[in-house]
């Protein structure tokens, strides 16, 4: 039927699910209200440390701890005035408006008191504003309130519904996160500004994103191209996931939160707990959840294998040796089981994840060290996964069992400088992966067993040097870095085995190795025209060393296509020429608007080409033959963002959101084949499409706040381009447009409890992402789960 009918069916019953889902929830406690958040740096971002935040009708206040945290609390309903106040920076007056039992969020950016820009531009928001970030280049952040109201399985998921963000998904959790086209580790991602995970299964059903629970998240940061040279080796783009981490308080303090959520259609429940406290000289975070879920339907009323159960738990704790000294230790556990993949060749059985990591930050050392942070850290991964659930058991069973450690430290120093911001420092990354996957010959009685090595005592270490200068020049703000990394790989000779062939495929030791020194940098510039209106310009490179995967896989199906793939240890890195420019406007009255358009060009993409057939056989089942590693030479990059957003003072909240990116590489090596399939001859595929590319889409969320903000209720609606636009390389099919919509409501019943509920893919419309992959062994689309309804149950005790 046509949408306009279906729009007004549900806009009818908007009020009968509002009055189902929170008709026990119309009254409000009656407890004083309290104020939070966390004090920046305007021009670095970085929280600041021991500033003095005053309610000025009240002549009483507090400082920020180490994170830029402050709070307080007892406060009468009312308006007022805060002040906050630091060495070195402008006063801010920001007015606020609480009501009763309200617990008030608030992030503060302060200028820096040298600046010698004639106006003051400062940013303080409430959860639920549109963060447009200050720096030349794009930032989403996404906070912890807009993952509360949703219904959210993990990371990757989530991060669809940012701009120009997408997610590879190959079942019903573990999606691998897509950033304006860049993927894999063309992405930099990692936890807590430097900790670093690499995944055990060559196919990715384990990216970094997959080891940490979101509901463990404080916000996530994502900064788009190679620009933030600081978090270490980019190319793409940095997924920095933030998690709660304990804060400092003055006082004494003890805080429970918990959830309880449920999802129907995949009959999902989810629960999690987090237990903190602690006071100005020692403070601890601990916290627990588990996830479990079934399959799906899609909206053809097709079941989709999906099923999986997680489970994590973890605690922190930070202690102040010595005045302005803060030292937080750090330990994680996740665990995976059962976790379905039909999209790909094997299904997750088990996966424990360790994370263990040690921080220290010194702030105000002297008149030219500012601060100093290091961080220590160490990642282990434990992965099993088997083909029992495929059709092709019954002829071999197939056991892969694979050890992937990442370990290092990032030491970063700031400076203070006369008008400028300097900071400077090294990290240093050691990955390590073992494993082997084994088959049992069940038609084969004469072999029944047969080893092979996926991995074998692969090494890469990368040791970086990076710096990061900002200027401020009357109404001209400049940030520039730079960064050298040196890379090293090896691994032990890899031969692999066939029981009839013998030694089909042998990697020497000294082919093995690689040497590389990557030279990166970045330069950004910003023109204020007003103190709403600002033009940016970003140039950088980012270069980055072939992967573990590039360099050393072993004839595995691990692409878009059906191919088994070679690993290449001599592949040379790649590099990424980008620009960006931006227009930013942060008006009080019409709202915030961002267009960003972007270019960028790939030296030495890194891509697969087919390999002949009489130089090697593939080794997996069901595929259509083997591709190689190689620098294909240069790909371009292109597309453009745009965000807008009414301003949070209005009770109507409307944001749109729309984007576009396209790839081509300029050469393909392909091979021709006659009408029997017999390879007759080699040619250049010319400006082909990179693969797993999104198509354009147009996003737009409309809120209302009633009862003094306490319950809005949210329609999103999203309409996805085709993408036609597709790889003829890779073998990739164009698919179709659509439009989904979704209704939630969030209700906040007082400062203990809030829930939100609603309903995702309301039409029950049977669709599928372009960046879905296939069911194995099939031409069949994964298509996104039909209906679900959902409802999410938020307590805290304190």
């Amino acid at each position: 039927m046509p949408f306009t009918f279906y729009f007004v069916r549900v806009m009818k019953n908007i009020s009968f699910i509002l009055l189902i889902i929170f008709n026990s929830l119309l009254l409000t406690g009656q407890e004083n209200a309290s104020v939070s958040g966390t004090v920046y740096d305007l021009k670095t971002n970085e929280p600041i440390v021991n500033v003095e935040v005053i309610i000025k009708e009240k002549n009483e206040g507090t400082i920020s701890d180490a994170s830029g945290y402050f709070q307080l609390k007892n406060i009468a309903p009312g308006k007022y005035t805060i002040i906050v106040k630091h060495l070195g920076y402008k006063d801010l007056n920001k007015k606020i408006s609480l009501k009763q039992g309200e617990d008030k969020k608030l992030e503060l950016y302060l200028v820096q008191e040298a600046k010698v820009l004639k106006e003051i531009i400062v940013e303080g928001k409430d959860e639920t504003d549109l963060i447009i970030s200050k720096l030349p280049y794009i930032k989403t952040k996404i906070i912890k309130r807009q993952i509360e109201e949703n219904a959210v399985r993990d990371i990757g998921d989530f991060l669809r519904l940012s701009n120009n963000i997408g997610g590879i998904r190959k079942g019903g959790t573990a999606l691998d996160p897509v950033v304006r086209g860049f993927k894999y580790s063309r992405l930099n991602v990692q936890i807590n500004n430097g900790l670093k995970i690499e995944g055990g299964c060559p196919n990715r059903m384990d990216p970094t994103t997959a080891h940490v629970e979101i509901e463990d998240l404080e916000s996530i940061e994502v900064f788009k191209g190679p620009y933030a040279l600081k978090y270490g080796p980019l190319f793409g783009g940095v997924i920095n996931l933030k998690t709660n981490l304990p804060k400092k308080s003055d006082t004494a303090y003890f805080l429970i939160n918990a959830l309880k959520g449920y999802e129907s259609n995949w009959n999902g429940n989810k629960e999690h707990i987090r237990v903190s406290g602690g006071n100005k000289f020692i403070f601890f975070n601990l916290s627990g959840g588990r996830k479990d879920y079934g399959n799906y339907k899609d909206g053809n009323g097709n079941e989709v294998e999906s099923k999986f159960t997680r489970y994590n738990y973890g605690g922190q704790l930070g202690f102040i040796p010595f005045k302005k000294h803060t030292i937080l230790l750090n330990y994680e556990e996740s665990k995976g089981r059962d976790v379905s993949f039909p999209s790909l060749p094997m299904d997750e059985r088990t996966d424990d994840t360790r994370l263990m990591s040690v921080d220290y930050k010194a702030t105000e050392l002297s008149d030219l060290f500012n601060s100093i942070s290091v961080k220590i850290y160490k990642s282990d991964v434990s992965h099993d996964m088997d083909n029992k659930n495929r059709p092709f058991s019954d002829t071999v069973v197939a056991v892969s069992t694979i050890e992937a450690k990442n370990q290092g430290a990032r030491v970063e120093a700031g400076l203070n400088l006369r008008n400028a911001g300097f900071i400077a420092g090294f990290d240093y990354e050691n990955i390590y992966k073992d494993g082997e996957r084994v088959k049992t010959m069940i038609l084969q009685p004469g072999l029944p067993v047969k080893n092979e090595r996926l991995w074998n005592n692969a090494l890469i270490n990368n040791f970086g040097l990076f710096a990061e200068y900002s200027q401020n020049y009357n109404s001209f703000e400049l940030i520039g870095a730079a960064r050298y990394d040196f890379n090293q790989a090896k691994s032990d000779e890899i031969i692999i085995q066939h029981p009839m062939q013998g030694e089909i495929y042998r990697f020497a030791t000294d082919s093995i190795k690689s040497n590389f020194t990557n030279f990166s940098f970045s330069l950004g510039l910003t023109k204020h025209f007003n103190r709403d209106l600002s033009l940016s310009l970003s140039l950088g490179r980012g270069v980055r060393s072939p992967d573990m995967i590039e360099r050393f896989i072993i004839l595995l199906p691990i692409g878009y296509d059906k191919y088994d793939y070679l690993g290449d240890p001599q592949l040379e890195p790649e590099a990424n020429n980008q620009a960006d420019l931006t227009v930013k406007y942060t008006g009080d009255n019409y709202g915030l608007v961002q267009f960003n358009v972007f270019y960028s060009l790939i030296n030495n993409y890194i891509t697969g080409k087919l390999v002949p057939p009489s130089v090697q056989k593939p080794l997996s089942k069901d595929v259509l033959g083997v591709k190689q590693f190689y620098n294909a030479g240069n790909a371009r990059m292109y597309g453009f963002e745009f965000s807008y957003a009414l301003p949070f003072k209005f009770k109507l909240g409307l944001n749109v959101m729309a984007s576009y990116t396209a790839v081509t590489v300029d050469k393909t090596l392909v091979f021709i084949k006659n009408s029997n399939g017999d390879i007759i001859g080699e040619e250049v595929l010319k400006n082909d499409r990179m693969s797993e590319i999104p198509p354009f889409e147009l996003v737009t969320v409309i809120k209302y706040k009633l009862l003094k903000n306490k319950l809005i209720p949210k329609f999103t609606f999203r309409i996805v381009g085709a993408q036609n636009f597709v790889s003829k390389a890779q073998f990739e099919k164009p698919s179709p447009g659509f439009y989904v919509a979704n209704l939630s409501v969030f209700y906040e019943y007082n400062k203990y409890f809030s829930v939100s509920g609603g309903i995702n893919n309301i039409f029950d419309k049977a669709y599928y992402e372009h960046l879905n992959r296939n069911i194995i062994g099939s031409n069949t689309n994964l298509y996104e789960p039909g209906r679900v309804f959902f409802i999410n149950l938020m307590f805290k005790i304190q």
